[in-house]
């Protein structure tokens, strides 16, 4: 089997649940099933410009080939400038408004897209919906397509041009049920090959008490972890208002500690610390050493950084209007969520005061996470996945190579 993956960034440097689990499921592909995997990318590392970073060429990854290509341009701060029509009524946008949209969102790299149409894969996985290697991707390479849309119920899901991109693929890998119940009613794909994959990750050592003296936190101090990037859209700066909000009434409580790169301006204080990006050892020790993890985030189509929390023993604790992280909460019993400041309040002070709540919410969290998402699990289901794509009479259509067994 010989699999692609076209995605904006890849590489170990890379801080993006979707691009970084995409890559380990890449690397689990080649060790587990001995697929030959390529990947097909720019030389960016930040989301936030996709500037250039990386040198162009090949190289080869834990045994995934990566080709890299310097873009025609990365991320223009003039898309701003279209946000507000984006916004207030995406289904009526022009396509030639929705379309330059894309390209100041950018990365504009066609060599990605030259090397993939050309290359003899069998299948090309194709990730994340929203930005131009997938927008203008899907519709050329076709049924060729496995699409990890990673898709949330945002405005830009809802742009007419949307519908050629996720109509014209071979079939879809989703991150959770609530994920493909958002694509299903919005867009006519039932018709094609789909599977709940989910995510995983691949737990790590991390020592409580070095990540406390990297993050500056006394040996015996409590805290509480948000993890990941720091920014609006994640609900990053919301949460710090909401923890500065509890800790005037509650000043016993811990000081939240936000671990992850800041892409958008917020100042440590007293009651929260900003830490920025950290190793992944000062992650996971962070990870074990904390109270509980608050993922803040409304627009999640899993959201990796719950898993690594109940792998590493803690609870959780996220946005009730994020369906994707409530149904792991539901399914799991790993977890609570919060929908205003006073169910915030409420669950915060349940879970600061019952060590015991968190014992039990953790403990049902780390048994879920390693019966569904083991890489046993997930790359069985995705290999499932593969095979009936291949076989489905909406298949692709000739390849230069017929695939081996899987």
């Amino acid at each position: 089997m010989r699999l692609g993956l076209v995605v904006p960034r890849y590489g170990v440097d890379v801080v993006g649940g979707t691009e970084h689990w995409l890559r380990l499921l890449c690397e689990h592909l080649v060790a587990m099933r001995q697929w030959d995997v390529e990947v097909f990318t720019t030389c960016a590392t930040s989301a936030a410009t996709w500037s250039d970073e990386l040198p162009p060429g090949d190289s080869v990854l834990a045994g995934v080939t990566v080709h890299r290509h310097r873009s025609v341009s990365g991320r223009d701060p003039r898309y701003a400038e279209l946000n507000t029509t984006i916004r207030q009524d995406p289904a009526h946008v022009p396509d030639d408004v929705a379309r330059r949209f894309v390209e100041l969102v950018g990365p504009v790299c066609p060599a990605v897209l030259d090397q993939a149409a050309a290359s003899d894969c069998d299948l090309i996985a194709l990730t994340p919906y929203l930005f131009w290697p997938s927008v203008v991707g899907a519709p050329r390479l076709g049924r060729r397509v496995i699409f990890h849309g990673a898709a949330h119920d945002e405005p830009e899901l809802h742009l007419p041009i949307m519908g050629e991109v996720f109509l014209s693929v071979g079939g879809f890998a989703f991150n959770s049920y609530a994920e493909r119940a958002l694509v299903e009613r919005t867009f006519a794909i039932a018709h094609l090959p789909a599977a709940v994959i989910g995510n995983t990750v691949t737990e790590e050592e991390g020592d409580p008490a070095a990540a406390r003296d990297e993050l500056g936190l006394g040996a015996d101090e409590p805290f509480v972890l948000c993890l990941g990037r720091v920014e609006r859209d994640k609900g990053s700066l919301a949460l710090a208002d909401l923890w500065r909000h509890y800790r005037r009434r509650h000043r016993e409580a811990p000081r939240l500690v936000f671990l992850g790169p800041v892409h958008e301006p917020l100042a440590s204080d007293s009651d929260v610390l900003v830490a920025g990006h950290r190793s992944e050892a000062v992650k996971w020790g962070a990870l074990r050493a904390c109270e509980f993890l608050i993922a803040p985030s409304p627009w999640e189509s899993f959201s990796l950084v719950v898993l690594e929390a109940w792998l590493a023993g803690r609870p959780v604790l996220v946005n009730g209007h994020c369906q994707a992280t409530v149904e792991q909460c539901r399914r799991s019993g790993g977890g609570l969520w919060f929908s205003d400041v006073v169910e915030f309040d409420v669950t915060v002070d349940r879970l600061l005061a019952d060590p015991s709540l968190r014992t039990h919410l953790s403990e049902r969290g780390g048994r879920y996470a390693r019966r569904q998402f083991s890489w046993t699990a997930v790359v069985d289901r995705y290999a499932l996945l593969v095979e009936r794509i291949l076989t489905t009479a909406d298949a692709p259509g000739p390849r230069r190579t017929r695939p081996a067994p899987l």
